[in-house]
């Protein structure tokens, strides 16, 4: 009875550190700032301490908008919560006050479509890329910076 009693605690023992250590070593391979080849000029960027940021160029336009939030692993998951109200955009001199308006409410019409919270299922992570899969369909997001991890 006791043999059976140290096996139960030492699985139970093994499995959350199992569990736990895997959970942080995933964590500590996403961070890093990766692009979609298919969206050139858009970034996100995952920071160690659970930050996000996805940085889009504004097409032609000498603008930057950036919107953040935050993110964690749980389980083989990966979720997503943006903060679409600390967006901020950074606009070239040649802008006009009427195309930063325009962009601006464009940029806040998308996000009302957008979910606040998203969760994607890693797929794979490496030094090269990320891998998420929503909805069947896989993403391959390609590293370009390992943001000190």
């Amino acid at each position: 009875m006791m043999k059976r009693v140290r096996l139960m605690a030492a699985l139970t023992a093994a499995t959350v550190f199992i569990t736990t250590g895997c959970q942080n070593d995933t964590e500590s391979k996403i961070v890093g700032k990766y692009e979609h080849p298919a969206l050139p000029g858009q970034t996100f960027e995952f920071h160690a301490d659970h930050t996000f940021m996805n940085t889009t160029g504004a097409g032609t336009m000498d603008c930057i908008i950036k919107h953040p939030g935050t993110w964690k692993v749980d389980g083989d998951s990966l979720f997503i919560t943006n903060d679409i109200q600390n967006t901020t955009y950074e606009f070239g001199d040649s802008v006009t006050e009427e195309n930063k308006t325009l962009v601006k409410g464009l940029f806040e019409r998308m996000a009302k479509n957008q979910p606040e919270k998203s969760a994607f299922k890693i797929i794979e992570v490496d030094e090269k890329m990320l891998n998420l899969e929503k909805n069947g369909q896989i993403t391959t997001y390609v590293r370009t910076d390992s943001l000190n991890r």
